[in-house]
């Protein structure tokens, strides 16, 4: 009969109790023997359960009696060990709930149960499975309960250890990487889940049974513990235990954070320094566990110190940032610690707000269409304008970040604020902006390309936001030559089709506004610019070996540094030039030169990329070639692109109504900059253009431009164009005749002369008259020949138009304008005739008299042979003839009169304010771009004084920038030695402004002396002035032009009216006006560095006066002269009533006022020719900076439209005489013989003393001082003396104050003039006679010296004068006697030295 499994065991430990000592084979032999058979065994039913248990374990006593004789519970040897272990957790399963062994056991049986545990992460191990079946066994028998009651620390280390263990069985599984382990790797996982239960039921039960604060140590520091690559066994582990003893944890874990939050010193483990990631690890799995610790949480958001508010925000935002999270779930707490979290947006420190970004973030990526999203976007976009740039940098990257991950539900106020970014006052704001939106544009793009989203109008904002960068001329890296890499290189998809690139450039074309087009064209202007360039460098590079080599140097030198200013760094650009060119390498010229040449954007970058390819990134200059490549190829725009828009434009499915007008728009933009891009497109462009009227004209524009380009029959375009010229509008005409003349060949050379007659037949039968008249105009300017056929017919027809009775009953065909048809065909008439003459190719044989005459009668607003012009709107037809006559002076300017000019200037002063307007609107354009000469800007000043005050801004800025402009461009000229002329010089204006206001018809009367009448009237003259004298606008150059003006005026005193003899008057008057409001206008002494020698006037406008009746015109002109304090008067109204001035700039007339000029109204000439001269400053002077200084400025002849007379004043040089110390008793008299061309006067000069060492003593003294401005002595009385400047405050009898250096001046005592003398000296320094005026002295040291020897006078402790007797007139160089009637056209030599001495006094109130 078979044994039973028990009775088995009974014998096998019957023999093992037998055995004295059993060696390790038979022992493991027996155990094993025995392991198998308990494995066979099972529980007694349920049933007698008791009673089978008490039968097995009588059957098992010897096993167990076996174990505990040979100590096998504590045999060290791993096989035994492993058996024993074996058999002990079989015999508790069998006799379970009874313990197999007595209690003092169970402490050895748990030590091996713990051995084998600590085994089990061999999974490689032949033992693994049964070491398994032992953690399974004690784990379904809850065994470890037991070590509460023997051991609690045996406990805590089989804690660690089974933490220990799984993390070792992740490595291991990690580690199985090899294919043939695939299956055992899925077997082991299955093991290890396994596993896992049964270490989590084990210490479950022992924390539900008895949990401690040992635990809960045990538990959290595996919690945070992570491995390398993910989420560490052990944690998720003790996530399982707290999750699954959560009532029993909590209260501990609850009491431990608390403690870190409150008592962090008093935790004696590191585990405090992690409670931050204690909380987090727990709220993901037991959130409601965390109620307690939260508002402590909350609370350190509050707190003081930044550090402790950033993690604490940081472990907010981990929280909030997870998917399955739901803060409705748990009250109040978390709601409280989310509205926190939301307010640390708004932190008051940067550090702060920039974490809060970040965390918002990761909530949004977490769940990005949760119920509090709104709230985190919202903060996110109101740190987009965070007064911390770093801030805002952050901000911008988080917004971005948000549109890549969620574009297709991202707010679209977002995106509108992200993309503000771009305009941000921060350049480094704006420099991530633009990296991070053309990432975001870029997925955009390929969201749209394949389906995903839908054009986005926000999105599109991207691109011309980028655009306006243009704008920005502080930042280097804004510059067009940065954003034409971001257009062709990072914008879009490198991949991304042209139909889909185009797309999109339609959609920001329907968006963007003119500054968006100007920033575009001026990048894709730059581009063209660099490619036209380096086109003709390529050319000299291949040429130059056959030429002139110093020639070809200096081109190409010319050529780099154009070529180099379209690089982002234009100094490093030029010297790679310089390179390339030393290299020679003619590989790399033909790969440029194909690039240049290519029209496809698809062909160029396989032509780009092969030549990166071949030249390799090793060389030298690969990144400069890269972006050269670049810039050469067509990738912004293209040939493809101009077709794909054509084909859309004229297909049957063609693009939307609304994007219709973007599609033109942007197709002409690409066409007017690269005209060659046509090609390839000419059919589908000659269908746009039948077909498309709106846009005819731009097209027919492009179309001319494009025609050296493009290969097309003539005659398919021709009816279309000539039937623009019959039927279109004007413009369209123009542009028509434009495109017919760019399409014509050699073979259609008599197209025009076909057209004329066509267009005069249509004039004549009276069909669409404008159109037909600007079409004739533009023929003009195309072919003389075929014009001059029907020239009679066209002029006889204008002159019908002109003649024709304009009709009560004719309605106005022009609201805006007010004019009606009547005057309109005047208009065109005259365009017409005007255009004819400014042919754009030959030359004009035509005489132009006719058109002239016409001008000046429309100007004057008279009848020209019967011209009949409306009463209403012939202001229209006048702008119209003003017009014409500034396009005119283009090429005719030698045949318009005198009185034509002005009567063109005196529009500037309409009463009508939008003809005013209109003109000096077309005349400050053609002014700036230097089509007409510059005398013709005198206008602007007209408008200065009128009511409407937008009319007077205007005209101060036109005169601000003609002045400073002119002065740039001839300080220029200067600075190359070009040959700088006077008449080039901005204060030249003054010479044709003076001659319009003589002829002016309201000029003062000449009995008038009310000065607000002249202060009027003279406004533009002092207008001019003003802006010429200003510091603020041309101060560089303040020095120069106060002595030009002088001598301006001067020139024209001396001058007649060369079209009216009986206005020279009138020119006299404006002079010594102009001369008199320099003097006060003038806020700097100027000391004269470089006065001109000569003045050129105009012959047309002013003539030489003769001989014969020089003395008496003098006489005539002094009685016609105003007082000196009548001008001054009338300046200084001027002054007081001028509104355009700044604050700076009526401080500095103010000041202007406190300087010494008592010389404020030009002498009157009383048939004398006078020069004044800078004086050569002696040697003991030259130190001093207040001494005046001699130079020489020669004359210029300067060739002009029209004729100049040289204008030359006599010389009066004045110099100091050598000083004496007036101490002395003695007084030396210095007679000094000095040329006088006066007979009638006598200058006297002082000889100068040295006054140094008695300044005090002179105080009370009379005395006069010489003015070196005009000559005159001004008597006035010394009241005190500054010894820190060295200066004599001296009040003179006219009422004017003055700080003056004595040592400087020529001046001397009245010592013997009594008081009635000196009243009636004070009413004669006041009024314009010229008693005391010296006109005219001259000397040299040599004779001073001489006289000084002879001098024997004696006055005690006072200067006295010397008197001088004028000597014998001096003979010119000509031989011709310069008397007091000589004739102002005598010129003296061109070699002596001419200038103005200014007075360096300082007036004092």
């Amino acid at each position: 009969m078979e044994k039973t499994p028990t009775q088995i065991v009974s014998e096998l430990g019957s023999r093992l109790l037998q055995l004295s000592r059993p060696n390790k084979d038979s022992l493991v032999k027996l155990l094993r023997e025995v392991a198998n058979t308990l494995s066979q065994i099972d529980q007694p039913p349920a049933i007698n359960k008791e009673k089978g248990l008490k039968l097995l374990e009588v059957e098992l006593r010897p096993l167990k009696k076996s174990i505990i004789k040979h100590g096998l519970l504590e045999n060290q040897d791993n096989d035994v060990s492993l058996m024993v272990t074996i058999c002990v957790s079989e015999l508790f399963r069998i006799l379970a709930p009874h313990l197999p062994f007595e209690d003092k056991y169970l402490k050895d049986i748990f030590n091996l149960f713990l051995a084998e545990f600590s085994e089990l992460s061999d999974t490689v191990s032949p033992y693994f499975s049964k070491r398994a079946k032992i953690l399974e066994t004690v784990s379904r028998l809850k065994c470890c309960l037991l070590m509460l009651d023997e051991d609690q620390d045996l406990a805590q280390e089989m804690f660690r250890k089974f933490f220990s263990l799984v993390r070792e069985h992740q490595k291991s599984l990690i580690n199985q990487k090899n294919s043939k382990t695939q299956q055992r790797k899925a077997s082991v996982q299955q093991t290890q889940q396994s596993l896992f239960n049964n270490i989590l039921t084990i210490m479950t039960d022992i924390l539900e049974e008895e949990a401690d604060s040992s635990f809960v140590i045990i538990i959290l520091e595996n919690l945070v513990k992570e491995s390398e690559d993910t989420t560490s066994a052990s944690g998720k582990l003790a996530s399982s235990v707290i999750e699954s003893c959560t009532d029993r944890l909590e209260p501990l874990i609850c009491s431990f954070l608390t403690s870190c939050f409150l008592e962090k010193d008093s935790i004696q483990t590191d585990l405090k320094y992690s409670y931050h990631e204690i909380i987090f690890k727990i709220s993901l799995i037991a959130p409601k566990m965390l109620l307690a610790v939260i508002p402590k949480l909350t609370r350190e958001l509050l707190t003081d110190q930044v550090d402790v508010r950033i993690k604490a925000l940081n472990l907010a935002g981990r929280i909030f940032a997870q998917p399955k999270h739901c803060l409705s779930s748990y009250g109040e707490t978390y709601q409280d610690l989310y509205a926190e979290f939301l307010r640390r947006f708004s932190d008051k420190s940067a550090d702060v707000r920039m974490a809060a970004l970040k965390c918002g973030k990761q909530c949004y990526f977490a769940n990005p269409s949760g119920n509090k999203t709104s709230g985190v976007l919202t903060a996110i976009q109101e740190r987009l304008l965070d007064f911390d740039d770093k801030v805002r940098t952050e901000a911008l990257v988080v917004a971005c970040d948000i549109m890549k991950f969620n574009m297709k539900y991202v707010p679209l106020n977002l995106i509108s604020e992200a993309s503000e970014r771009l305009r941000d006052k921060k350049i480094s704001v704006r420099k991530k902006a633009l990296q991070k939106l053309t990432e975001v544009y870029q997925d955009y793009c390929d969201k749209c390309s394949e389906g995903d989203m839908t054009i986005n109008e926000h999105f599109e904002q991207i691109p011309c936001k980028i655009l306006l960068l243009c704008c920005d001329k502080n930042c280097e890296e804004f510059r067009s030559q940065n954003l034409e890499l971001v257009l062709s290189d990072d914008l879009f998809p490198r991949l991304l089709p042209v139909e889909e690139r185009m797309r999109h450039w339609v959609q920001c074309f329907a968006i963007m506004n003119n500054i968006h087009l100007k920033s575009l064209n001026s990048i894709l202007s730059q581009k063209r610019r660099l490619q036209n360039e380096l086109r003709h460098c390529l050319t000299l590079w291949r040429t130059s070996k056959d030429g002139n080599i110093e020639e070809a140097q200096r081109k190409k030198k010319s050529y780099f540094v154009k070529l180099s200013a379209c690089f982002p760094d234009a100094s490093e650009a030029e010297d790679f030039f310089q390179k390339l060119d030393q290299m020679r390498d003619a590989s790399i010229f033909d790969a440029l030169t194909l690039l240049l040449d290519e029209l496809s954007s698809t062909n160029a970058q396989i032509i780009k990329e092969k030549f990166l390819k071949t030249i390799g990134a090793k060389h030298s200059l690969f990144e400069f070639l890269r972006i050269l490549s670049t810039k050469c190829s067509p990738n912004i725009f293209s040939s493809e692109h101009v077709q794909c828009l054509l084909n859309q434009l004229c297909g049957s499915t063609s693009v939307n109504t609304q994007l219709e007008a973007a599609s033109i728009k942007l197709l002409l933009v690409i066409l007017n900059m690269f005209p060659s891009y046509l090609r390839g497109s000419e059919k589908q462009f000659l269908k746009l253009l039948e077909e498309n009227d709106p846009a005819a004209d731009e097209l027919t524009v492009v179309l001319s431009k494009a025609a050296p380009y493009i290969s097309v029959n003539f005659g398919d375009y021709y009816p279309v164009l000539e039937k623009v010229c019959l039927e279109g509008t004007r413009s369209q005409a123009k542009y028509a005749v434009s495109a017919i003349g760019s399409l014509a060949g050699s073979s259609d050379k008599y197209v025009f002369s076909e057209l004329c007659e066509r267009l005069l037949d249509s004039l004549l039968a009276g069909r669409n008259i404008p159109t037909t008249l600007q079409s004739l105009a533009c023929v003009g300017q195309y072919s003389v020949l075929a014009y001059d056929n029907i020239y009679e017919d066209i002029t006889s027809y204008i002159y019908q138009v002109f003649q024709a009775e304009p009709s009560d009953s004719q309605l106005l065909c022009d609201q805006s304008s007010g004019c009606c048809n009547s005057c309109k065909l005047k208009i065109y008439g005259l365009k017409t005739l005007v255009k004819s003459f400014l042919p754009r190719h030959g030359q004009v044989v035509r005489k132009i008299d006719d058109l002239l005459d016409i001008l000046k009668k429309t100007l004057k607003s008279q009848g020209h042979d019967g011209i009949k012009s409306c009463d209403d709107t012939g202001a229209n037809v006048r702008l119209a003839a003003a017009k014409a006559v500034l396009l005119l002076s283009r090429k005719w300017d030698l045949h318009i009169s005198p009185e034509i000019f002005r009567l063109t200037i005196l529009m500037a002063k309409d009463s009508n304010a939008f003809i005013t307007k209109t003109f000096l609107t077309k005349l400050h354009k053609l002014v700036t771009e230097h089509m007409i000469p510059s005398r013709y800007a005198c206008a602007f000043s007209f408008s200065v004084s009128t009511p409407c005050r937008d009319l007077q801004n205007d005209s101060f800025r036109y005169i601000n920038g003609f002045i400073n402009n002119a002065t740039r461009e001839s300080r220029a000229c200067r600075d190359l030695d070009k040959g700088e002329s006077l008449t080039d010089s901005p204060a030249y204006m003054i010479v044709f402004l003076i001659h319009v206001l003589a002829h002016d018809p309201e000029f003062p009367s000449e009995d008038c002396r009310e000065e607000h009448v002249y202060t009027s009237f003279c406004g533009p003259l002092f207008s001019v002035l003003q802006v010429l004298l200003s510091i603020k606008n041309n101060g560089y150059t303040i020095k120069e032009t106060a002595p030009f003006l002088f001598c301006i005026f001067r020139a024209i005193k001396r001058a007649e009216d060369a079209v009216d003899s009986r206005k020279t008057p009138r020119l006299h008057i404006l002079a010594d006006i102009g001369y008199s409001a320099v003097n006060i206008l003038n806020s700097i002494v100027v000391r004269s560095p470089q006065t001109p020698r000569s003045i050129l006037l105009p012959s047309s406008l002013y003539s030489l006066t003769s001989i014969t009746n020089n003395q008496n015109k003098a006489k005539s002109r002094a009685q016609n002269a105003l007082e000196q304090s009548f001008i001054e008067r009338v300046v200084h109204i001027f002054q007081s009533q001028n509104s355009l001035l700044s604050k700076h700039d009526r401080r500095c007339q103010e000041d202007s006022l406190a300087v010494g000029s008592e010389d404020k109204i030009l002498p009157p000439l009383l048939g004398n020719q006078i020069e004044t001269s800078i004086t050569g400053s002696t040697e003991t002077s030259k130190n001093n900076t207040r001494c005046s200084r001699k130079r020489t400025h020669q004359g210029e002849q300067i060739s002009c439209n029209s004729k100049f007379l040289r204008t030359v004043e006599s010389e009066i040089p004045i110099k100091k005489l050598e000083r004496h110390n007036t101490r002395s008793k003695e007084s030396i008299d210095a007679s000094v013989s000095n040329k006088i061309t006066s007979s009638k006067h006598s200058g006297v000069v002082s000889a100068l003393k040295n006054i140094s060492n008695h300044g005090e003593a002179i105080i009370g003294q009379r005395i006069k001082l010489l003015s070196p401005a005009d000559g005159c002595f001004h008597r006035g009385t010394i009241e005190k003396f500054n010894s820190k400047s060295n200066s004599h405050k001296i009040i003179f009898d006219n009422g004017d104050v003055e700080l003056v250096c004595l040592d400087s001046e020529s001046w001397e005592t009245l010592s013997h003039e009594s008081l009635q003398q000196q009243e009636i000296l004070g009413k004669e320094t006041e009024s314009f006679a010229s008693q005391n005026c010296v006109p005219g002295i001259s000397h040299t040291l040599a004779k001073a010296n001489a006289q000084k020897q002879k001098t024997t006078a004696k006055q005690q402790n006072k200067k006295l004068p010397t008197k001088l007797n004028p000597p014998a007139a001096a003979n010119s160089k000509k031989g011709n006697s310069v008397s007091g009637e000589g004739s102002v056209s005598e010129v003296t030599d061109p070699s002596d030295n001419i200038g103005l001495r200014r007075s360096r006094r300082q007036r004092t109130s």
